[in-house]
């Protein structure tokens, strides 16, 4: 064996190294590199030889420090957000130490200590969690209160940072200066924590959805520090605080910031648009686009219903949906139509076999008249065909499924 085939075997084997550890190695070597350059070297024969000693001694902890380091490579980060979106994210993926960022800042407004912990963004949604702690409450908050019989982030809980007016005071976050307000499909959590006077926040912006891209070093800013007066930013008493398309400016009180690094991201999306229409009892149904990213899977199903079946819909229950009050909702239509089989979708290989079988919570992420959209976990090992199709009794109904890839 030649000494290419023994160095391309071992970078079959090596797996890849975190971000986060390449630059906590870049660190520590560089720092050690430039105290040896800084080091004085002595000009007699004696101290030259003690500089030989020293620069032994030296190599010695610079490979020390990198098979401890390396160490702690293996040994993975455990990204808690992902428990808080374990319902659509499933179990922390694979590849979320090249996409997540953790530590990315701390501040102290009004006593409360609030640091975003981690975040990452994978080509399609910004992932965001943060903590308030209070360090002069001495209980744990939420599903974690009275020894862990509570019942979730109560009233009692968010009057607590009511009371430090502190915490989220606008719909909005900013992104490099601009305005976004929270997409379709977007949401957040908010838990406690095992630790006295702490409350979690994770949210997840579907940035696609406003047909936002992130590419490099991006600063972020979040509404979440001292309460500002909502009054003090109404567009109709205070114009001067909006941009020419009628978007908030960034304001200069109650944010916290911080910079995330999404380089190569976008670059990372595995995208198909098969574009094969398939006619089912209720219409026609086309998948327009799916992405796979290093997180999660997202696809696009596109609506068009026979107007015969809207038609025979209506007659059946009536042309308009109303409210108790008798206020008119909506008009029946494609999505009434659709339903049942929507909600029937799931994702399958070319075998007709389901990809996660195991749970409901994946799937469906919201729909309309002419649309359906559908977020699975991150997929490692793609199968040459998927198809969202009609499951009975764990059954795939093939005649009606709708190609994805």
């Amino acid at each position: 064996m030649t000494i290419h085939d023994r160095r391309r075997e071992l970078e079959a084997i090596t797996p890849e190294v975190p971000e986060n550890f390449h630059q906590a190695m870049c660190r520590t070597l560089g720092g050690i590199v430039a105290r040896e350059q800084n080091a004085q070297v002595y000009p007699d024969h004696t101290a030259n030889a003690r500089g030989w000693a020293h620069r032994g001694r030296t190599l010695a902890f610079v490979l020390i420090a990198a098979l401890l380091l390396a160490t702690v490579a293996f040994a993975a980060y455990r990204w808690q957000l992902f428990d808080a979106l374990r319902f659509m994210t499933g179990p922390t993926p694979t590849t979320a130490d090249g996409v997540m960022h953790s530590d990315l800042g701390q501040t102290t407004v009004n006593g409360v200590s609030i640091t975003v912990d981690e975040a990452g963004y994978d080509g399609r949604t910004l992932f965001i969690r943060y903590t308030y702690h209070m360090p002069d409450v001495d209980t744990p908050l939420g599903a974690y209160r009275d020894r862990g019989s509570g019942e979730g982030v109560s009233e009692a809980d968010m009057k607590l940072l009511i009371d430090r007016n502190v915490g989220w005071w606008i719909d909005h976050l900013w992104i490099n200066g601009q305005c976004v307000d929270m997409p379709t499909n977007s949401g957040n959590v908010m838990s406690g924590s095992p630790t006295p006077g702490e409350l979690v926040e994770t949210e997840y912006w579907r940035l696609d959805n406003v047909d936002m891209r992130l590419s490099g070093k991006v600063e972020i800013a979040l509404p979440i520090g001292e309460r500002q007066s909502t009054d003090d930013y109404n567009m109709q008493k205070h114009p001067e605080r909006y941009d020419r398309n009628g978007l908030l400016k960034l304001p200069e009180q109650g944010m916290v910031t911080f910079t995330l690094d999404t380089t190569g991201m976008l670059a990372k999306v595995r995208t198909a648009a098969p574009n094969v229409p398939v006619t089912t009892p209720y219409g026609t149904a086309t998948v327009t686009e799916a992405a796979f990213t290093p997180l999660m899977s997202y696809i696009i199903l596109s609506l068009d219903a026979d107007p015969d079946a809207v038609a025979a819909y209506q007659k059946e229950n009536g042309l308009d949906f109303y409210g108790e009050d008798g206020t008119l909702l909506y008009t029946y239509g494609g999505a009434d139509v659709f339903n049942d089989w929507i909600y029937a979708l799931n994702l399958v290989d070319g075998d007709g076999k389901v990809l996660f079988p195991d749970t409901d919570n994946f799937g469906l992420n919201g729909y309309g008249n002419e649309w359906a959209e559908f977020t699975y976990p991150y997929i490692e090992k793609l199968p040459e065909a998927l198809y969202l199709a009609p499951v009975t009794d764990g059954v795939a109904e093939m005649a009606y499924a709708v190609r994805v890839k």
